[in-house]
């Protein structure tokens, strides 16, 4: 079962990857190539969630990261939007640069509903 390394509560505001950058910056014994990884996928992911969840910045976003072989970076906005979150189609089309990003760093990354609401993640390899 994967260790939770932190779990944190943020507004959802644009104050919002700055304060999961910070935490991240903290995770002891990850090789800071992955860090440093997992510092842009994980402000990418709660970037996509403050522009496009339709969350109100009163409200909270949920950021987990784990570990086990894989550092998991998840983030769960309220779902309100009904969209799912996709790669930009074209290159220069406005918005989804984010998860180009995502899919170029991470290993895979995926999607799914919760009760909670919307859960996008991603996976990185832990380097040995």
């Amino acid at each position: 079962m994967a260790e939770t390394l932190t779990e944190l509560r943020v507004h959802c505001d644009e104050a919002a990857p700055a304060v999961v950058r910070a935490a991240i910056s903290q995770l002891a014994g990850i090789d800071r190539p992955v860090l440093e990884d997992a510092k842009l996928v994980a402000s990418e992911l709660v970037s996509n969630a403050v522009r496009h969840s339709r969350c109100a910045d009163h409200e909270y976003l949920n950021v987990r990261v784990r570990g086990d072989g894989w550092l998991r970076l998840s983030v769960v906005d309220p779902g309100r939007s009904g969209g799912i979150a996709k790669v930009a189609s074209r290159p220069l089309e406005l918005g989804g640069m984010g998860l180009r990003v995502v899919e170029k760093v991470a290993s895979r990354w995926g999607t799914k509903w919760r009760a909670q609401g919307y859960e996008v993640w991603a996976d990185l390899e832990l380097r040995t």
